[in-house]
């Protein structure tokens, strides 16, 4: 007779903790889709469930009238999930639908993923059936060392497309990854083919972030391999995201080496193209004499305005064929033409470079009036 009481006393309680069916609005647009696959063509549902809104992804074989630019009229349809199963009652018109939907959770799949570690609330089973995470996907993820991950990192790597597939190769390729990097990885495109091919290139085993900084900055296999082919055999990860982040291409390196700077280091070619050194600026100087300038004075001239033009004013004021160190010094001390003429007005007449900085320094009192 116990026996009896108790199991009368437990029938209730299970009965009111199953999740009761969901009610709201749906709408949807013929427009409104994504190409899954290069070609599969999947359509978006826009769910209202009070307050909350959620997009329900659906494969357009699934649901063809709602993807019918030109579709009108009633329409019935249902959405089977593995958490359990959408029913659709609506009117479209001109490809546009809207109507009232209900949302039946299965109680098998509430109890298969108690058995695998999660005892789901109704907001859970929701959003887990929104998101199509099936007891197969998540046995996946077990299976290949995913364990104890929370419900909201089921959802995490079930939308970024983080399968058991992809934990999986990211093993074979020497990486036991956690939820956040395997997130991480998806978002960038640091696919384990990817850091497969890194490997290969001699740069050992990068961690998570160097192989999503490369990704982030585009530092391919490719382009690693054109930059061993110009000499740079041994650059770094941190170097060669440095070089695509401040634009050090194979091409300009092969433009400075047809002028004649070869072997630079990878400090003077970022230094370079941070300070607007290019193969035209060059140019332009070898155009006015000042050929085979060191990269060092290269990157002074640049940093402090010693321009083709600059050269060509100071020129016709009379100052022609300085040295490099000079129109620096120039510019730091603010001689240009205008301050040669503005001297030459106050009878400054031939002063020689040294004396032009002389005077911009401590004469500039005896040419005011």
């Amino acid at each position: 007779m116990k026996h009896l009481l108790l199991l009368v006393a437990l029938g209730p309680l299970a009965v009111a903790q199953a999740p009761a069916a969901v009610q709201g609005r749906w709408t949807s647009d013929a427009h409104d889709y994504w190409t899954r696959n290069s070609t599969e063509r999947w359509v978006s549902i826009q769910l209202e469930r009070g307050d909350e809104r959620s997009g329900l992804g659906v494969p357009e074989r699934a649901v063809p009238a709602l993807a019918d630019e030109r579709g009108s009229g009633a329409v019935h349809f249902t959405v089977r999930r593995d958490a359990g199963t959408f029913q659709f009652d609506g009117q479209l018109s001109n490809g546009r639908g809207s109507g009232a939907f209900t949302f039946a959770p299965d109680a098998a799949y509430i109890s298969g993923m108690a058995q695998l570690g999660y005892r789901l609330g109704d907001d859970d089973v929701w959003r887990f059936a929104i998101h199509d995470i099936t007891r197969e996907y998540v046995q996946g993820l077990q299976r290949e060392g995913v364990r104890n991950a929370a419900a909201s990192d089921l959802v995490k790597m079930r939308i970024h497309g983080v399968d058991p597939a992809y934990v999986a190769s990211y093993r074979t390729a020497g990486y036991q990854l956690g939820v956040d990097d395997l997130v991480k990885t998806r978002i960038h495109g640091a696919t384990p083919a990817f850091a497969q091919e890194v490997k290969k290139e001699g740069l050992g085993t990068p961690d998570v972030d160097d192989l999503v900084k490369m990704r982030i900055h585009g530092v391919t296999p490719e382009f690693i391999r054109q930059m061993r082919d110009l000499g740079y055999k041994d650059l770094s990860i941190d170097q060669l995201v440095g070089f695509r982040i401040h634009g050090v291409t194979p091409e300009f390196v092969k433009a400075f080496a047809d002028l004649g700077y070869k072997n630079l280091t990878s400090d003077n070619l970022v230094a370079m193209r941070i300070h607007g050194v290019t193969p035209e600026f060059v140019k332009s100087l070898s155009g006015l004499g000042y050929a085979n300038v060191p990269v060092e004075d290269l990157i002074k001239m640049r940093i402090h305005g010693v321009t083709p033009e600059y050269i060509k004013q100071m020129k016709d004021v009379g100052y022609g064929n300085v040295k490099v160190d000079r129109l620096v010094e120039f510019r730091i001390h603010g001689v240009d033409a205008d301050f040669v003429r503005a001297a030459k007005a106050h009878g400054f007449n031939n002063l020689s470079a040294e004396d032009l900085v002389d005077l911009s320094i401590h004469g500039r009192r005896w040419m005011k009036g």
